[in-house]
């Protein structure tokens, strides 16, 4: 079992497991205290997405789940910035944000080495994977085997995990509005640090709905699929 761990912002980090969206919401509260930490809140997360945070992975947070994000890409969240709420059957697997409440820089990406294995059941070998590229065990001795990720650091794309660095490959794209729409809405959802206060008229699509609730915070219902079943990989850049 294989534990891909993002940069800390406040405190919150994204954590998935094997690969995108393999935790229950059970799982991603046992993981996340494994891990020291609790499950991130809304408030928690937003925080942290003024410190920089982004990501391409929904993920579950208290109540909800959701996406950070602050570069447009219509890949991620529908092309939208803010925090990006999927209103959806929370019984999917998705991945998740953890809050340590003993940091308190604004960004720290010092590895992870030991995590509590009591809160965690029947998960064979445990291999920590994290954003500078170390791979320690349960016990804190370095991982001697390969990556099954790049190690390339690509946050500003906003990849769930910082090492994965393959385009989408077209071939593979499922119909999830989860990494693109339809269509683009016509005005994007301002930025949490623009200042920008008016609503945005939600606008139907045939795939989805997208409903801005705040400046910085939206939601979409997708109508058929969920996002653990696109199969696909996320981009390196956004320029």
């Amino acid at each position: 079992t294989e534990f891909n761990v993002s940069c800390r912002y406040g405190g919150v980090f994204h954590v998935e497991k094997n690969g995108r969206y393999s935790l229950t919401r059970s799982e991603a509260v046992e993981l996340c205290r494994a891990l020291n930490s609790t499950l991130s809140t809304l408030e928690q997360l937003k925080k942290a997405h003024e410190l920089g945070f982004e990501t391409c992975r929904y993920g579950f947070v208290v109540g909800h789940i959701v996406i950070p994000r602050i570069n447009p890409y219509h890949l991620c969240a529908a092309n939208h910035t803010g925090i990006y709420k999927l209103s959806a059957n929370t019984t999917g697997r998705y991945d998740a944000y953890c809050y340590n409440a003993t940091e308190t820089r604004d960004k720290a990406c010092e590895p992870i080495e030991r995590l509590d294995t009591s809160f965690l059941n029947n998960q064979g070998e445990i291999v920590i994977d994290n954003a500078d590229g170390s791979r320690y065990n349960v016990d804190g001795t370095r991982h001697s085997g390969e990556s099954s990720t790049s190690g390339a650091d690509d946050e500003n794309a906003g990849s769930g995990s910082t090492h994965d660095t393959t385009p989408m490959d077209t071939s593979i794209r499922r119909s999830s509005p989860s990494y693109y729409g339809s269509a683009t809405p016509v005005s994007q959802l301002p930025d949490h640090s623009s200042g920008g206060g008016e609503k945005e008229i939600p606008r139907k699509h045939s795939d989805y709905e997208v409903t801005p609730v705040s400046p910085d915070i939206s939601s979409m219902t997708p109508a058929d699929d969920s996002p653990e079943k696109d199969g696909g990989q996320y981009p390196a850049s956004t320029s």
